[in-house]
């Protein structure tokens, strides 16, 4: 074999590699009662090129049905469609089918009840309507990397802002060391691992390790049950 040929051999190759070591666009399920909010959001993700935007649904019921016929990698779930089955409950639903499923909820400018709900039933963060198409692709790419303080920016301050009612509250709070509280009020902050680490000078390994602690000492499903515990039991009050 010549040299030319070597080369061009070579550059297929790498390029075969290259596309096969490609992530696959991952699907993403978009639900609410305004279709012009899932014409916006699904225009943004398409735009991005990342993502496989399944057909949009319009209430809770149809949420449950797509979800169990396509097991999407990423919900966009509003929380309040009006009439018939909510947001809220939806997630319930999904997550009752499958409690890997990966639910970010869809909020207005002012939350309103049902969002510490929704979280409650196993969503993983928030996002809101009127968020910039980059701040939008930010959540549902951070969403799919997995369970992650920085998908928790504003969440302690969205849940005051709801006025939404968690029930089933501890009548105690738990007790946390110094150290367990400084990590709680920056997992609220909405600080990534990485941040929290360099604050910490500890390893990123290592945050993630006492942030299943504290999760686990809290009761807590996920991070953002966390930003709850901290709300209800008043360990953190955002400004």
């Amino acid at each position: 074999m010549n040299a030319s040929a070597g080369n061009g051999a070579a550059e297929t190759g790498a390029a075969q590699t290259a596309a096969s070591t490609e992530r696959p666009a991952a699907s993403v399920l978009i639900v609410d009662d305004d279709k012009w909010t899932t014409r916006a959001v699904a225009a943004a993700l398409r735009d991005s090129g990342s993502f496989d935007v399944l057909d949009p649904q319009h209430s809770g019921e149809a949420a449950v049905a797509a979800y169990a016929a396509h097991r999407p990698d990423l919900v966009l779930m509003d929380v309040n469609m009006p009439p018939g089955m909510s947001g809220v409950d939806a997630t319930q639903e999904i997550i009752g089918l499958d409690p890997s499923a990966t639910i970010v909820l869809l909020t207005t400018v002012a939350p309103g009840p049902g969002l510490a709900r929704a979280l409650e039933a196993g969503a993983l963060a928030a996002v809101s309507k009127s968020a910039s198409d980059a701040e939008l692709i930010r959540v549902a790419e951070a969403a799919l990397e997995g369970d992650s303080p920085e998908l928790l920016r504003t969440l302690a301050e969205d849940i005051l802002v709801s006025g939404d009612s968690v029930p089933d509250v501890p009548a105690n709070a738990p007790a946390l060391t110094e150290a367990e509280l400084t990590l709680l009020r920056q997992i609220c902050e909405g600080l990534d691992y990485s941040e929290i680490a360099a604050r910490q000078f500890v390893t990123v390994h290592t945050v993630k390790s006492h942030a299943r602690n504290l999760r686990i000492k809290l009761g807590a499903k996920n991070l953002a049950q966390v930003v709850i515990r901290a709300v209800q039991f008043k360990f953190h009050s955002p400004e």
